[in-house]
């Protein structure tokens, strides 16, 4: 093999190409690899390539936060209930609750109802507030124990997939059978009221009531996608502030 030239400039492309071939050869190498790399590591090479190491840090948070249900329902197609959890080192005061849930109300668009239970806070949403957001059940509890701090945050949607498919296919489709059916009964009235138009007019339903049941569907899923979304920027947030404030164990 011919070695690279020592002076040669690589492109961010190859820059990333070459750290993503580095990576699949260590995987793959017998050697010892549960020494890996720490974050500060990480953040180095970042600013090497040219990277943000902000961003380094965010995706380090993404993937220590556990998404304990994210498996979507074969009929909703989305899971029912949204659940983040991470745990951080270090226990965080109760006197930084205050900030915490401003920026809780700042990042899920509504004002909720704060509460401790000896020093663990509980947040959970109301429907007042100046960015209103009609239904959204969002809860999120913060728990200092043992030199470490677990961030919750939950939101069941089920609310919202029942308004969706009973509204659509409920309301919609089943009012708009009866219309569907009349005009399949017309197409095969021709044939003197043969069973193959009542056939035709259950068809023709079905077909209506399976296209709104398809949009219901749909929706829900884009829904849930973009609450999902908001909810891991929060994760994100909570995580940063609990990291920066939090009393690490000595």
């Amino acid at each position: 093999m011919t070695e690279p030239s020592s002076s040669r400039r690589y492109n961010e492309k190859e820059v990333a190409l070459i750290i993503k071939q580095a990576s699949e050869l260590q995987e793959s190498s017998p050697g010892d690899s549960s020494a890996g790399m720490s974050l500060v590591e990480l953040e180095q090479i970042a600013r090497e390539t040219g990277l943000d190491p902000a961003l380094i840090r965010r995706a380090a948070a993404d993937i220590d936060t556990r998404v304990t249900d994210k498996t979507p329902s074969r009929f909703l197609g989305a899971p029912s209930t949204l659940r983040l959890e991470r745990t951080i080192d270090g226990e965080i005061s109760p006197d930084e609750y205050e900030p915490i849930v401003l920026e809780i109300q700042r990042i899920v668009g509504a004002m909720g109802a704060a509460s401790t239970l000896g020093r663990s806070l509980q947040w959970t949403a109301t429907s007042s507030g100046r960015r209103r957001i009609s239904g959204r059940m969002v809860q999120v509890t913060i728990t200092p124990k043992n030199g470490r701090t677990t961030i919750r945050i939950e939101e069941p949607v089920s609310q919202v997939a029942t308004g969706l498919f009973l509204g659509s296919m409920g309301g919609i489709g089943m009012g708009m059978m009866p219309l569907v059916s009349v005009a399949g009964g017309a197409v095969g009235a021709s044939v003197a009221g043969q069973p193959a138009a009542i056939a035709a007019a259950i068809a023709t339903g079905a077909a209506f009531l399976g296209a709104t049941y398809l949009a219901a569907r749909t929706l829900f899923g884009r829904i849930v996608a973009r609450r999902g979304e908001t909810l891991q920027t929060l994760m994100s947030r909570l995580a940063e502030h609990v990291s920066a404030t939090a009393i690490k164990p000595k």
